[in-house]
């Protein structure tokens, strides 16, 4: 049995005080490779243990190569030197140009560092929790976007804790818990517009082409509203861009790369001059906005920094708390 005594660091979580004593033995020689761990039952019988304390301890001992598994047979010391190369679980929702932007950026940051593996939940909770199970004990860091499924969301609680980073965007409690590197909806759509404010102004008419009202979708409009507020500016929320008489003197704001499409082809259908008559900003750079219409102005945090900023963050072991950097790039579609 190893000889763990809780009592005498309260402020450290349980689970992190059996790594240490494993830590602790195998350093002094006490514990070698082959040795036969306490079983999971046996350590919740004899401390009085839950099961989640234990599984979590001994699975980041495994993430660190110090710990094997046999079913039926149980834990085993593996190595008696752990294995410091990162090895980052990535969780993505889907992938886009953008955020294969992210995650180019990411892997050239821990180049040499360690390895990572990306997968995509494509916001099905059955697939985020089998795919967060599969990861346990595996992997060294946790890099997630978050999915708007709140009993999928408490399946990160089967992770280490000081483990875990958040990705892109964060729910308030999310952020409370976890260190992240997110976009902050609300404030960057506000604020980019109040900042280019005397562009904006020259419109007759301002346009939020969005699909949804939850999630993020409710913050980009919140902030929108807001600063047409501050300015009194004649403003519509668009759902179906499809519905929209489009007119000469209108800005529209794209979020959905699909409703770009629409509403460059119908200001070509009318013969309206994009940049003149009409205005178009888009959400999300990419290579292809650049040239599209002669260049479609963009708002959007920056991803290469969003990736680099996460790498750091887990190469450096900072829990920080990070608002990505919201930028427009200009270009001649405003």
């Amino acid at each position: 049995m190893l000889n763990i005594d809780f009592s005498t660091s309260q402020s450290t979580p349980k689970y992190r005080q059996i790594i240490d004593v494993v830590l602790e033995q195998l350093k002094e020689g006490t514990l070698n490779k082959g040795d036969k761990l306490p079983s999971c039952n046996e350590l919740c019988k004899h401390y009085g243990l839950s099961q989640d304390t234990v599984y979590m301890a001994y699975n980041e001992l495994k993430s660190l190569g110090l710990v094997s598994s046999q079913q039926g047979k149980g834990y085993f010391i593996s190595n008696t030197k752990a294995n410091l190369q990162h090895k980052v679980f990535v969780l993505f929702d889907h992938l886009t140009a953008y955020k294969e932007d992210l995650y180019e950026a990411f892997k050239l940051a821990m180049k040499g560092k360690g390895s990572e593996q990306i997968f995509f939940h494509h916001n099905n909770p059955d697939i985020f929790k089998s795919l967060i199970e599969d990861a346990i004990g595996e992997y060294t860091e946790f890099v997630i976007m978050p999915i708007a499924d709140k009993s999928a969301m408490e399946f990160l609680d089967k992770l280490a804790k000081n483990r875990v980073f958040i990705l892109d965007r964060a729910s308030t409690d999310l952020k409370k818990k976890y260190p992240y590197v997110c976009q902050e909806f609300e404030r960057d759509i506000y604020q980019i517009l109040n900042l280019h404010s005397s562009i904006i102004k020259k419109y007759s008419r301002i346009i939020l082409s969005i699909h949804h009202t939850r999630g993020h979708f409710k913050s980009i409009i919140k902030g929108f509203r807001e600063i047409c507020k501050k300015y009194d500016l004649d403003n519509q929320v668009v759902f179906d861009i499809n519905t929209m008489e489009l007119k000469k003197g209108d800005l529209v704001i794209v979020v959905d790369d699909r409703d770009l499409v629409t509403i460059v082809k119908n200001a070509q259908e009318n013969e309206m001059i994009i940049g003149e008559e009409i205005g178009i900003i888009s959400y999300n750079e990419s290579q292809l906005k650049r040239v599209i219409a002669n260049g479609i102005t963009t708002i959007s945090t920056d991803f290469d920094a969003m990736g680099r900023t996460m790498a750091e963050m887990i190469i450096k072991d900072k829990k920080l708390k990070i608002h990505n950097p919201f930028g427009m790039n200009l270009r001649k579609s405003i």
